[in-house]
């Protein structure tokens, strides 16, 4: 019997996240439910390894709790920060200038900014530095 806790859909999600009230809309995602979802993956704590494959197993069991955790923060992104937004900063980094009022420090401190919301679209090192 499978017990309700782990039941997956078919990319490895855990049916618990995708909850939604009666009326079919995904409840509020908080810290503490992240804490709560991560804590139901049962994560093993790693004390010592008496062999390297000790240390690649825990690795790669958390590699997976991670994985399902990036779905969660997939949504939790969806919920919270909406395409609109992510669209309006995506345009905004890629036409990014330095105004005559702003200070190297507070121009830099913005792209920053913009590359850490737009993650892998914000592009490789090199690309943001081109950028900049």
């Amino acid at each position: 019997i499978v017990s309700p806790d782990s039941r997956r859909d078919s990319r490895g999600v855990p049916y618990e996240f995708w909850t939604s009230d009666a009326g079919g809309n995904p409840l509020p995602v908080t810290i503490h439910t992240w804490l709560e979802h991560f804590n139901m993956q049962k994560p093993h704590s790693f004390e010592k390894a008496t062999a390297p494959v000790d240390a690649e197993n825990w690795i790669s069991h958390m590699e997976k709790i991670f994985d399902v955790m990036g779905y969660f923060k997939k949504l939790f992104f969806l919920q919270f920060f909406p395409r609109a937004e992510q669209e309006r900063l995506k345009r905004e980094y890629h036409s990014i200038r330095q105004t005559n009022t702003e200070t190297s420090t507070e121009f830099m401190q913005h792209f920053l900014r913009l590359a850490f919301f737009l993650g892998a679209a914000a592009g490789t090192e090199e690309e943001q530095a081109k950028n900049f």
